[in-house]
């Protein structure tokens, strides 16, 4: 019988907590699949679990003693909560008593505690928040995506750190997106081997000699979309602009699909043309295909979703975490930062 993975979730994150996590939760504990333990009020969560259809041998309630935030959108609130309650789940990874955990807590406010809180996989290595961003299909995987990492905003001026960041993005897309022989590739400023800031040059020759997947050179950030490689490695402050900026035009151009279909019956024709594509940019868009991004490098996995992710969303991201814990994600990433290990140790030599 394979292993049935428990996943701690954190019911204070999100724009729509505790409604949304709580009623997601529910329904993936009717799938028998996994152990869930909410972190929350828990006189609150009984009240609201009441009304809905669960599984009560796969749902277990940690109590955590700070208020749900009354107000959509409370900034202060929501970070005040995730620092009370993101403490406890984090002591039930550290403990044991938990697999992996879902938040979709400020990414900032999780990126710090869960970096506080959890051991490093590997000594030296520096954890990378991943994202996955739309792109065309590629011929080596299903998912039209790529997985960005870092993007947590932290500058790594280490080209160490860059290769170490190549080892654990190719473990997650062998694992997770099932792709054998992952296509990576190093974000910068042009094409050529000398292109870019030292960090990226230096990484760039060493990755050059990995065999446990295919470096395909480096990239600009203007071919991510395209679909040229699995995963795209970049430092946390670039890495976290680029995101965004793909985010913001993903929303430009839905916004201005909308106000075309309002406005003139002519472009109503045209988008009709063009609604497969527009479709699915919205469907990734919407944060609705994996629903978290992973944090890679420490000994339990976190997975942050997006604090405007929906019920559907959420519910995803439970699913994936329970995946990423069946198929021993952590563990391939310690192996591929082992079997890389020589390289980026020896990345600048």
């Amino acid at each position: 019988m394979a292993h049935q993975p428990t996943i701690v979730i954190d019911t204070y994150g999100g724009n729509s907590a505790p409604d949304a996590i709580l009623t997601a939760a529910a329904k993936q504990s009717l799938s028998g699949k996994a152990q869930l333990l909410l972190v929350g009020d828990a006189a609150e969560l009984q009240r609201r679990l009441a009304s809905l259809s669960y599984d009560p041998m796969r749902l277990r309630i940690v109590g955590a003693p700070a208020p749900y935030p009354r107000h959509t959108g409370d900034a202060l609130a929501a970070t005040q909560a995730a620092r009370a309650a993101l403490p406890i789940a984090l002591d039930l990874l550290t403990d044991g008593e938990g697999d992996v955990l879902v938040t979709a807590a400020p990414p900032a406010v999780a990126w710090e505690l869960s970096c506080d809180m959890l051991k490093p996989i590997a000594a030296g290595v520096p954890p990378a928040l991943a994202s996955v961003v739309p792109t065309l299909p590629r011929s080596s995987g299903d998912d039209p995506f790529a997985l960005v990492l870092d993007v947590s905003g932290t500058p790594s001026h280490e080209s160490e750190s860059l290769v170490a960041f190549a080892a654990m993005g190719a473990a997650y897309a062998r694992v997770v997106s099932g792709v054998r022989q992952p296509q990576v590739s190093l974000l910068s400023t042009g094409l050529g081997l000398d292109d870019g800031p030292p960090a990226v040059v230096a990484a760039h020759r060493v990755l050059k000699k990995a065999s446990d997947f295919q470096f395909v050179g480096n990239m600009r950030a203007v071919d991510i979309p395209r679909g040229y490689a699995d995963v795209v490695v970049s430092d946390g402050f670039t890495g976290h602009a680029v995101r965004g900026l793909l985010e913001g035009l993903t929303d430009l151009t839905i916004d201005a699909a909308r106000y075309a279909w309002k406005s003139k019956v002519t472009w109503r024709a045209g988008l009709r043309l063009l609604s497969p594509g527009v479709g699915m940019l919205k469907r990734v868009s919407e944060f609705k295909e994996y629903g978290g991004s992973p944090l890679l490098g420490l000994e339990k996995l976190v997975l942050v979703a997006n604090p405007d992710s929906s019920e559907t969303a959420l519910a995803n991201a439970i699913a994936l975490a329970g995946k990423c814990a069946r198929r021993g994600l952590s563990t391939e990433v310690a192996k591929q930062l082992d079997a890389t290990q020589e390289l980026w140790q020896g990345g600048t030599s």
